[in-house]
């Protein structure tokens, strides 16, 4: 009797284990899609597509925050003077990048904007060579001839906000001057022209060199002040422990726990 009774109640105990699994691996799986960037050495396939509404940003004057390209090809938003460096490293194409972007966005540009912090971007296009396609090429190059025209902010946010999904080869010349009309004063001959004839496709090959040496492995990937940010970082899990982080880099009394992480290596000019 004692013996049925065990075997009766096993597809019970296994059901009940099967649940229980279920559960802890869609809890992991979701700290995964939350804090995940895109390797470029994966070659796993796409990453999930990231959710939600689009970056919280627009009442930012992003028109009036300045860009310049430096001499190390990165692309500097902000002023010179700001005392924090902020660098981030993107791949139009990453979807990580995008969640970033969406997070992370707003609180970057009010504090480039209160003149607290200077924000340079490493421009990948490593992900073209992973999933086929020139998109991440493309953008890249449009996105340069936006600071030429000095409306880099506003469609860097246009762009992430309207990232095609990883698999597609989404960032088309016309799509990308499609989505250069949502940026006021953007459009014109000489963009048009930039973004068709690829004009700045140096530069987007240098900087993605630049990238490489850089010993940054996956994007997004974000330093203060010259120290990386590691995915485990408490400043990356939300705009408030980022900010957090930046008061305390600024000075300010009282705020900010995260601790800084490792330095890149320091890539030379390309």
């Amino acid at each position: 009797m004692s013996a049925k009774t065990r075997t009766n109640r096993t597809p019970v105990i296994l059901a009940v284990v099967g649940v229980f699994v279920v559960a802890v691996l869609a809890a992991v799986l979701g700290v995964v899609l939350t804090t995940g960037n895109e390797s470029k050495s994966d070659d796993s396939g796409p990453a999930a597509q990231p959710t939600g509404a689009k970056a919280a940003i627009r009442d930012v004057d992003l028109a009036s925050l300045p860009a310049a390209v430096r001499a190390d090809g990165t692309i500097r938003v902000g002023g010179d003077a700001a005392p924090v460096t902020v660098t981030v490293y993107e791949d139009f194409r990453c979807p990580f990048c995008k969640r970033f972007e969406a997070n992370f966005g707003r609180l970057l540009a009010d504090y480039v904007q209160a003149g607290k912090i200077k924000v340079d971007y490493h421009i990948a296009s490593f992900l073209d060579g992973k999933l086929g396609g020139t998109g991440s090429v493309k953008a890249a190059n449009a996105a340069r001839c936006s600071v030429d025209t000095g409306k880099f902010a506003a469609y860097h946010a246009v762009l992430f906000e309207n990232q095609p999904d990883e698999s597609e080869d989404g960032y088309t010349a016309g799509r990308l001057l499609d989505l250069a009309g949502q940026v006021p004063g953007l459009r014109g001959e000489t963009f048009d022209a930039c973004v068709n004839t690829d004009a700045n496709a140096a530069w987007v090959s240098a900087a993605e060199s630049t990238f490489e040496r850089s010993g940054v492995s996956a994007t997004p990937a974000v330093a203060v002040d010259g120290k990386i940010l590691d995915s485990g970082n408490s400043a990356m899990r939300s705009p408030d422990n980022l900010r957090e982080l930046l008061d305390q880099r600024l000075g300010n009394p009282g705020s900010g726990k995260a601790a800084l992480g490792q330095e890149p290596q320091a890539p030379s000019a390309g």
